[in-house]
């Protein structure tokens, strides 16, 4: 009798033990959605990410799905208990309101077991904290600047601007020549209005002010940020395109336009540069150059970097393999050699904040692109940043942002109006605790 209960037991053991190892094996697939990509920069995805994953764990794939719209698609299907496995949204504002509808797992474990806390910087970290808790990791730590056509500015003789004098002088040079001093569009990224509205706000305001406020400490009724956006009012109106046409204007449209002198330049961020890789964008054999935005009062200095998080990654709380997706998160921003070949092959979209040793990294990278890199990472060490409205704002507050600009642009309602609604939103939000954190300035 006592042999047949062992035998059973053993039995048992021998079950448990080979099911245990066939659960292991099983094949278990990660959605990633992704915002519109050249078909160039998704295969470099798959080729630099997808790929060694898979032959680090064979049982697991990760499948990469382009959507039109993201922002609102994800929304739709976060909101209805759907969704990706790895979510992905345009900065921290839009992970927090996740986080805070219990939409997103926590990474904390995660981070601190694969060392990421040592390797990404304060910032990046404190930003996606949500009631001290990590929800988000930052894939791409950008910054705000100018890129134009360099080979128009030496034949014109025209300079980097560097003070709001020579800002204006510049613009008014190159629309004397017949042509567009600033070209832009938002007809498939509407939050692309706020891109302007961080310069202006940072350069004008200064990053100290955007700090004060942030940190519940002064009004964002206060006339400095009034004058900054009444004066975005004015330079918008004299040196863009009109808003019809600015709201037709995709990056394909646009981007063209500054390789073939109808405009001179685009005031953008780091991932401005993935544009530049591809010959559809740029056709033609001037060359362009990359500059920080000017100082636009005296008393702000320069050159001044706005930093941000452009883009966020997190884990689904309705995700059937939680830990799968953030272990495969936590290893791909912890790995310098994929980050370092992302560098090359999707410049300005893949520029993760960590340390890449310098035998790493591919010497193919464009030269304008690793100047952007240097100098964004010696302002940022200096404390000479600002604050990008995507990274530190709330997420109404954020939204109101790019949404109620148009409304000014078009004469709709002042910007004492809509700087007051701004307070109003934030200052609730700010309440809730629904601001991202802000590290206190060096």
């Amino acid at each position: 009798m006592e042999k047949r209960v062992w035998l059973f037991l053993t039995i048992v053991v021998l079950v448990i033990f080979w099911s245990s190892l066939v659960f292991a094996q099983e094949q278990v697939k990660l959605t990633w959605w992704y915002e519109q990509v050249v078909a160039e920069n998704l295969e470099a995805m798959k080729r630099n990410i997808v790929e060694p994953f898979k032959k680090l764990y064979p049982n697991i794939d990760v499948e990469i799905t382009v959507k039109m719209n993201l922002l609102e698609v994800l929304r739709t299907a976060m909101i209805a208990g759907e969704g990706p496995d790895i979510v992905m949204t345009m900065g921290p504002a839009e992970a927090n309101r996740y986080a805070k509808e219990g939409m997103l797992l926590p990474l904390d474990e995660f981070v601190e077991e694969a060392g990421l806390s040592q390797k990404l910087p304060s910032l990046a970290l404190e930003v996606g904290k949500v009631e001290g808790k990590i929800y988000s990791l930052p894939k791409t730590f950008e910054s705000m600047g100018i890129i134009y056509n360099r080979s128009l500015f030496e034949e014109n003789g025209w300079k980097e601007p560097t003070t709001r004098e020579e800002w204006v002088n510049l613009c008014e040079a190159i629309k004397s020549q017949g042509i567009l001093p600033i070209v832009m569009g938002n007809v498939n990224w509407r939050p692309t209005n706020e891109w302007f509205i961080t310069v202006y706000l940072n350069h004008y305001a200064g990053p100290e002010a955007i700090y004060e406020a942030l940190t519940g400490q002064r009004s964002w009724e206060d006339p400095l940020f009034v004058e900054a956006i009444d004066m975005l009012k004015d330079d918008f109106l004299a040196y863009w395109p009109d808003f019809s046409i600015y709201a037709s204007l995709a990056p394909e449209d646009f981007m063209p336009m500054i390789a073939t002198r109808q405009a001179a330049m685009t005031i953008v961020g780091s991932w401005g540069f993935e544009w530049l890789m591809s010959p559809g964008y740029w056709p033609s054999e001037d060359q362009w150059g990359w500059a920080p935005f000017p100082s636009l009062r005296e008393g702000v200095e320069y050159p001044l970097v706005d930093i941000g998080i452009g883009t966020t990654l997190s884990v689904n709380s309705s995700s059937k393999h939680p830990e799968e997706a953030a272990r495969f998160l936590v290893w791909m921003l912890s790995n310098e050699e994929m980050v370092a070949k992302m560098l090359r092959d999707f410049p300005g979209e893949w520029l993760v904040p960590i340390e890449i040793p310098e035998e790493l990294v591919p010497p193919e990278i464009d030269p304008v692109f690793f100047q952007h890199m240097k100098v964004q990472n010696e302002l940022m060490k200096k404390g000479a940043y600002g604050y990008t409205t995507w990274t530190f704002l709330s997420p109404e507050c954020w939204q109101w942002c790019y949404e109620g600009i148009e409304e000014v642009l078009l004469g709709k309602t002042t910007v004492e109006d809509y700087m007051e609604k701004w307070d109003e939103v934030f200052q609730k939000e700010f309440q809730e605790g629904l601001v991202p954190p802000v590290p206190e300035r060096k």
